[in-house]
């Protein structure tokens, strides 16, 4: 169980669950009040409640629908009737205070609720307090380890997108490496004698247990250095399983403060960049509440364009923003209620035709429209190029190459290749403060 201990597993065998179950009651009352705390449910914590009621019928069989709807309509209610709503939900928890077992649970319910969306603001800390208050029951802290200790990484990029297959691993790479080597450059200059440049460490984090690209990349990249006796640099890296507990996952928070607790250990660097895998993941979902810049690889077709919208093909236009939009603008959101910087959205364009054609200009043509809706940077991405699956088994990018280690009639797309990386270097190292607030609704 994720959210359910042995303690509580065993209470709620004894009981016969119902819709009016009193317990039942109190847990979707618990969920809904620290979901009204803030003007929309995330999906994080939509997600999260969806999963606490499916473990709480795996154990006392009711109907999920009716768990649900109860649900939704407490949420309204709450949202429609304010302050006399929210006595009311507290009431019916109240009547729980006499039984340790069912205020533990009802409080663990409550705790998994209030952190499923990343660090709890101080609207949902409120409520968990008045939902502790009534149950008699301690007040739970809530407070974020990173944000506690304020250590983390000067910058944090994050290349995501919850659609497998656009290049995300290639994109993280190619900037980690990058901007190392940009910086081992400035590093020289000071050297020499030039005005002096401050050097950044660069890290990265593979946060892709499944496929696990950027390891394996890091893995024949440090294989190559001992086999070429050359210096090749190679960043310090992680890769970052996913919290399991008897071969299921753990409640995301575990993993959340998993990441939070490696962004700490790598507080030393001035750039960690994070890459993600092709699916919603807890751990994925708090990388993009924590980013500074994020870099979402899109292929150059209008199939893949569903990532960001939902689009009519035939008539060429958006209909309405997609999941994973409507997931980074609560994100973004949170961190302007919590008066923080929000992050700078750069959508990058994969896999780009090379021979301009009709398909291409009208590509490009609904993606400024979408940029200008939803608030992202677009950017030239990386051709389709066959170099790229060839340098990763060798652990090399296309910025450890000189013009003189390649045939001669390959050199110019070789040129190409390079500055297409270049220029997302470019455009990342530009992003910082540089605020993106232009999407409309």
């Amino acid at each position: 169980m994720a959210f359910l201990d042995k303690l509580a597993g065993s209470m709620l065998r004894g009981q016969g669950w119902s819709r009016g179950s009193p317990l039942l009651k109190a847990c979707v009352a618990a969920a809904a009040l620290i979901a009204a705390a803030e003007p929309a449910v995330s999906l994080a914590r939509r997600a999260t409640i969806d999963q606490i009621l499916d473990e709480l019928r795996a154990q006392q069989h009711f109907d999920l629908g009716q768990g649900i709807e109860a649900f939704q309509n407490g949420l309204e209610r709450l949202r429609q009737e304010g302050a006399a709503a929210r006595h009311a939900a507290l009431a019916t928890l109240t009547k729980l205070s006499a039984d340790p077992a069912a205020v533990d649970l009802v409080m663990r319910v409550a705790q998994a609720v209030a952190k499923a969306d990343g660090p709890a603001g101080p609207e949902v800390r409120a409520r968990v307090a008045e939902i502790a208050a009534a149950l008699g029951a301690a007040e739970p802290v809530l407070h974020d380890s990173l944000e506690s200790t304020e250590a983390r990484p000067g910058r944090v990029i994050v290349v995501g997108n919850e659609k497998g297959g656009t290049g995300k691993s290639t994109t993280a790479i190619h900037l980690a490496m990058g901007l190392a080597g940009r910086l081992a450059g400035a590093l020289e200059e000071s050297r020499a004698g030039a005005e002096t440049a401050a050097l950044a460490r660069v890290a990265c984090l593979d946060l892709d247990s499944r496929q696990a690209t950027l390891s394996r990349f890091f893995a024949n990249r440090a294989s190559a250095a001992r086999d070429r006796g050359a210096p090749l640099v190679v960043p310090r890296y992680a890769r970052l399983e996913p919290a399991t507990a008897h071969g299921a996952e753990t409640d995301g928070a575990a993993e959340r403060d998993r990441l939070r607790q490696a962004l700490a250990e790598l507080a030393d660097h001035d750039v960690v960049v994070i890459d993600t895998p092709g699916f919603a993941s807890p751990m994925a979902q708090a990388a993009h509440a924590l980013a500074d810049v994020l870099v979402t690889p899109i292929n150059d077709s209008f199939v893949d364009i569903d990532a960001l919208a939902d689009i009519d093909v035939e008539r060429r236009e958006v209909l309405a923003p997609g999941p994973y939009s409507t997931f980074v603008w609560q994100q973004r959101d949170r961190r302007v209620i919590a008066g923080e910087t929000e992050f700078d959205w750069i959508v990058v364009r994969n896999r780009i035709r090379t021979l301009d054609s009709r398909n291409t200009r009208e590509m490009a043509g609904l993606l400024e429209i979408l940029a200008r809706r939803l608030g992202f940077r677009l950017q030239p991405g990386f051709s389709e190029r066959v170099v790229y699956r060839e340098l990763f088994f060798r652990g090399l990018t296309l910025l450890d190459l000189s013009e003189a280690e390649l045939p001669r009639g390959s050199r110019a797309s070789f040129r190409h290749a390079r500055q297409e990386v270049v220029d997302l270097v470019d455009a990342v190292t530009t992003a910082a403060g540089r605020s993106t607030t232009g999407r409309t609704e």
